[in-house]
């Protein structure tokens, strides 16, 4: 099947993007009572981090998960590189991720909830990434009539997996830790900016 006209992909891929950013704004500040106040580099330091390492996570643990079962867990229907195993839309859904991993800091730091150690926050990816999933393939067979990614066992009716459940962790583990690190340190707006730079020339070598 010839590949979609990439300028309609990345509208859709922008579309995703600004509805799961609506969506977690809103709900996080319904969560505190109040509109949240944006920290712009915060925010940019989450997405950015949040966009390399995800990208890279989904390729080689996807590829390890192919090792270890002889088939792959998923497979991107939407502009797929890497073998199938990302997108190229993922420069702009990936950091959505990250947006979503801000707003719910903000919505634990409101709270007064504190996970420690740091790396704990990261095993939570392993219930939240999988429901995100739902809502992103959900958007997409909603708007535009297809799995954004597709999961070849049925367990979740192809939307997710209970198998990437591990997947998710070891990612948010590594995402945690990162950004723990990074927010530790000066502002420096060269890290937000290496990271996405980074992921995208990822995607570029896909």
């Amino acid at each position: 099947m010839p590949l979609a006209d990439p300028i309609d992909l990345v509208m859709q891929g922008l579309s995703g993007a600004l509805f799961g950013a609506l969506v977690f704004y809103l709900l996080g500040s319904l969560l505190v009572r109040r509109w949240i106040r944006i920290e712009l580099y915060s925010l940019s330091l989450s997405m950015a981090v949040a966009f390399l390492v995800a990208i890279v996570c989904e390729v080689y643990l996807g590829k390890l998960y192919y090792l270890l079962v002889g088939e792959p867990l998923w497979q991107y229907r939407v502009w797929p590189i890497h073998d199938g195993y990302t997108s190229v839309l993922n420069f702009i859904i990936w950091p959505v991720y990250g947006y979503y991993v801000y707003f719910l800091h903000q919505v634990l730091h409101a709270r007064r909830v504190v996970i420690r150690p740091a790396w704990l926050k990261g095993v939570a990816s392993g219930i939240d990434g999988p429901l995100l999933e739902i809502l992103a393939n959900g958007f997409f067979l909603l708007f535009y009539g297809t799995f954004y990614f597709y999961y070849l066992p049925g367990d979740m009716r192809h939307f997710t997996s209970v198998q990437v459940v591990p997947l998710y962790m070891v990612m948010g583990v590594i995402l945690s830790l990162l950004l723990d690190y990074l927010l530790a340190k000066p502002q420096r707006w060269h890290y937000p900016a290496g990271f996405y730079v980074a992921g995208v020339g990822f995607v570029l070598i896909g």
